[in-house]
């Protein structure tokens, strides 16, 4: 596997299908390099008793679209005074 590859961080989605609808959650709320996320999610899908109603996903960590942190506007900061608590 090329370094580049192994760079790169993932989440495991956990993904919960009920009758009302369906919820995400990220496995263990940690990031993982690749090899440790496919050991992880292969451990999960096999201890995995319930396969109609979960299963487990690799989602890439991706912040391309954060270049930097967003700035309060001046109406923003005299919105948030006005608000009681």
């Amino acid at each position: 596997m090329n370094k580049e590859m192994n760079d790169k961080k993932f989440f495991i989605v956990k993904k919960e299908a009920w009758t009302w609808g369906t919820q995400y959650t990220i496995h263990d709320h940690k990031q993982y390099d690749l090899t440790t996320a496919v050991k992880k999610l292969l451990a999960l899908d096999t201890l995995n008793e319930d396969r109609k109603q979960i299963s487990y996903h690799l989602q890439e960590v991706n912040f391309s679209m954060v270049d930097k942190p967003l700035v309060l506007t001046d109406e923003v900061k005299e919105q948030q005074s006005e608000m009681p608590f």
